[in-house]
């Protein structure tokens, strides 16, 4: 997976996401894709954005394992934010290594937020060690961080004010843990859980 700086344009999009793997379960993606559009499902504005956000939202379910997508939409909703982060972090290469690099690491050494320190220093090092994420503009960047925060937050994994970022370690259901395990995904435990 490349690195990209397309989050800048996303939301987390937890509610439409399930929505749209219920529909998946019953309908291919063309048939979804129609009845999103036709039906304005995601209340967007513009049938451009509503065929962006579909686009992402596909993407980012594409990326999960079937047993993960059908958990999604029966689990809890503290479960299914979890699991529609994973999809976000699996079809982010950027988002992933921020979650397994530093999100990871201040969970493992108990560490009780996530600076803006330690954002930057995340992204000069990635910057420095790869030349399309060298090629991010500094606004994009900027972007970033708060779209990442962001996602980070309704997912459960950060609280407080934005300017906090308090690291929150959440709980991950034994059948997520286990569905994980099973369908190679051990990276993405770790970086959830510190471990």
């Amino acid at each position: 997976m490349e690195y990209s700086a397309g989050a800048t344009k996303h939301l987390f999009w937890f509610v439409e996401t399930r929505e749209t793997a219920r529909l998946l379960r019953d309908h291919s993606t063309d048939e979804v894709r129609t009845i999103i559009l036709d039906e304005n499902l995601y209340q967007q504005k513009s049938r451009a954005r509503l065929i962006n956000e579909f686009g992402c939202i596909r993407k980012r379910l594409e990326e999960l394992p079937e047993q993960l997508c059908e958990m999604m939409i029966t689990a809890d909703i503290n479960t299914g934010k979890l699991i529609a982060f994973i999809g976000c972090m699996a079809s982010d290469r950027l988002l992933f290594d921020l979650i397994y690099e530093v999100y990871r690491k201040k969970l493992h050494l108990g560490e009780p937020n996530i600076t803006n320190t330690d954002l930057n220093v995340f992204f000069k090092d990635k910057q420095d060690q790869n030349e399309k994420v060298a090629l991010i503009t500094d606004t994009s960047i900027k972007k970033l961080k708060q779209v990442y925060c962001k996602y980070m937050s309704e997912a459960g994994l950060l609280t407080g004010k934005p300017s906090e970022k308090r690291v929150v370690k959440p709980y991950i259901d034994p059948e997520l843990r286990s569905a994980l395990m099973k369908n190679g995904m051990e990276k993405y435990l770790a970086g959830l859980t510190g471990q």
